[in-house]
């Protein structure tokens, strides 16, 4: 009896770490919803929005339309959108970790991919 609890009890455990991601759909409005730089959202949605939103050969102001402007980077062959999920500032004013969606641009303003950039102190 007591094994059948203990093989109950690690099921329920392995379930309940295992749902434990949060994922949510993407959502325009809860996107651009921050606070002084703060994104409750963005990381939850990122897989959805990657998955079925950002499509190959998707225009440069179709994103802007989905994401709004968040943070632009332009040289001779790049184009670049960098939208911040977050920054951790621990107990100082510099940054100790950021992470954020930068997404690619051809030079006639095709999407060609996404990635996220995880820096940490």
């Amino acid at each position: 009896m007591m094994m059948k609890n203990t093989c109950l009890y690690l099921i329920f455990l392995s379930i309940f770490f295992t749902s434990c991601s949060k994922e949510i759909l993407f959502n325009k409005e809860n996107w651009n919803n921050g606070y002084d730089g703060f994104y409750n959202h963005r990381e939850f949605m990122i897989e959805d929005l990657q998955k079925n939103y950002l499509k190959s050969k998707m225009h440069y102001n179709d994103v802007i339309k989905l994401l709004g402007t968040n943070g632009e980077y332009h040289d001779s062959t790049d184009i670049q959108l960098n939208y911040e999920i977050f920054v951790d500032y621990g107990w100082d004013i510099d940054p100790v970790e950021t992470k954020s969606l930068i997404i690619n641009f051809l030079p006639d303003s095709t999407y060609i991919s996404s990635e996220i950039s995880h820096w940490k102190k």
